[in-house]
C-alpha cells in the first residue's frame, strides 16, 4: 500500500468511526483466509475407513441425556 493512500484510510477513518470498524474486520478476515490456505497447502490428504456393519462396535446411548417425562398438572 502506498504512503498516500494510507494518509486518506487514516483520514477517512478520522472522519467515520463505521470505515475504521469495518476495516479492522475486513482486515481480520483477510488474515483469516490467508492463515487458512497456508494450513490448506500443508495439510496431508484425508483417508477416511469404512467399517461393514458386523464388524461395527455397538452404539452407546448417549449419557447425560434423559427423556422428559410428561409433566402432570
Amino acid at each position: 500500500m502506498s504512503k498516500s493512500s494510507q494518509a486518506r484510510e487514516a483520514a477517512r477513518a478520522i472522519v467515520s468511526p463505521l470505515f475504521a470498524w469495518s476495516n479492522a474486520v475486513l482486515k481480520g478476515g483477510e488474515m483469516v483466509l490467508d492463515s487458512m490456505a497456508a494450513a490448506a497447502k500443508t495439510a496431508r490428504q484425508v483417508r477416511v475407513a469404512v467399517l461393514p456393519e458386523e464388524g461395527a462396535p455397538q452404539r452407546r446411548p448417549a449419557s447425560g441425556k434423559r427423556k422428559r417425562k410428561a409433566r402432570r398438572r
